[in-house]
């Protein structure tokens, strides 16, 4: 079961608006005029509440069952684990193809910036 007493009070209140099964999901533009937020605020809460192992699932059925849901059985789970490795594959092509580039190419000295710390670890993570 998730414990609530994890989370802030407005990812409580987050998790609390998002119905149950993927048969009515809620969009993030209803969920934020609930909780008076972003949209944005919204999507990185959702985040860190799934990093948190709530497991809430997500439709991109649009325009009419687009939205997030808690996941109830394991068919809807494993649609959202493929969905969320299918992005993070995406990502890692596309970090991919760009460190390469980088590394063939670099960049415009007159517009390079010197990396910053974290920027630099996260390129040492790709190669």
């Amino acid at each position: 079961m998730n414990d609530l007493s994890l989370l802030s009070p407005i990812e409580r209140k987050v998790y609390e608006c998002i119905p149950t099964g993927s048969a009515h999901p809620i969009s993030q533009e209803k969920l934020a005029s609930l909780v008076k937020t972003s949209r944005r605020s919204i999507a990185e809460i959702v985040n860190r509440l799934r990093r948190k192992g709530f497991l809430i699932g997500s439709s991109r059925a649009y325009p009419a069952n687009s939205g997030y849901y808690k996941i109830s059985n394991e068919n809807e789970y494993y649609i959202c684990i493929g969905m969320l490795t299918a992005s993070r594959d995406n990502l890692t092509q596309t970090i991919t193809a760009m460190t390469k580039r980088h590394s063939e190419r670099g960049l415009d000295p007159n517009a390079q910036k010197k990396p910053t710390e974290g920027q630099l670890d996260l390129l040492e993570d790709c190669n």
